[in-house]
């Protein structure tokens, strides 16, 4: 969350100082600053951190249901696989969940059903009563849901690593941008001298900085809209 701020801070010092240095203009360089600091606060930030716990809450989801299937394989009863897999869980998961210690291993699920709002632990919770009411080899029994999450992880991991690919692309084009922009206010001394005078060219630049924040919000919003069955993108977490 910090990093956000940070990368977020970072960039709209960088935007807002080129656009003054670029139109030597102080209102359109403090303008450009607010409106780039007001995007990362308000827009990016809260869309980066729900894809963020998306992912988390997923990999969560993952670890368990694998955890599970094999320690009920082993142990033979759910309450024992639950337990379990409880403890490969990271060390925060209990207070995550509520005090449901309370409650029956049929019931546990349940609740975490609501936790993990994801298709797969959905059919991961059909698969118990399934298991419950009939019997059977479990291992058997769940390998399409297990390679159903497998899928869904590997999907997970080909969108980051393609994210970060074109984070990279993204940045060194908008830096190159900026670079002339700036370059161009003194190799072009003279012409920018009679240029910036015109009230279009303080404008111009102004318009250039909001559609890099339009690309990057584009780009983030593309970014974070992950496709995993079950998770309501609207629905607050």
């Amino acid at each position: 969350m910090s990093s956000i701020i940070t990368i977020g801070i970072i960039i709209s010092i960088i935007l807002g100082a080129s656009s003054f240095i670029a139109s030597n203009n102080y209102i359109v360089g403090i303008a450009c600053l607010v409106i780039s600091l007001l995007y990362f606060l308000l827009i990016a930030r809260p869309l980066i951190n729900r894809h963020a716990i998306k992912i988390d809450r997923f990999r969560e989801c993952y670890h368990f249901i694998n955890n599970f299937i094999v320690s009920l394989s082993v142990k033979g009863t759910i309450s024992s696989a639950y337990e379990a897999a409880l403890i490969s869980m990271p060390s925060d998961f209990s207070s995550r969940i509520e005090n449901i210690e309370s409650f029956d291993s049929h019931d546990k699920l349940e609740h975490l059903n609501k936790y993990f709002k994801f298709h797969v632990f959905a059919l991961f919770i059909d698969l118990m009563n399934l298991y419950e009411d009939q019997g059977g080899n479990i291992l058997d029994m769940s390998h399409y849901l297990l390679e159903e999450t497998r899928q869904t992880e590997e999907y997970i991991s080909s969108c980051q690593s393609i994210s970060r690919k074109k984070i990279v692309e993204f940045a060194i084009l908008w830096f190159l941008t900026t670079a002339i922009m700036v370059f161009m206010r003194f190799a072009l001394s003279q012409f920018f001298k009679t240029i910036s005078k015109q009230i279009f060219y303080p404008i111009g630049i102004g318009m250039i900085v909001l559609f890099c924040l339009l690309s990057i919000h584009l780009a983030v919003t593309k970014m974070t809209n992950l496709k995993i069955k079950g998770w309501n993108n609207n629905e607050k977490i």
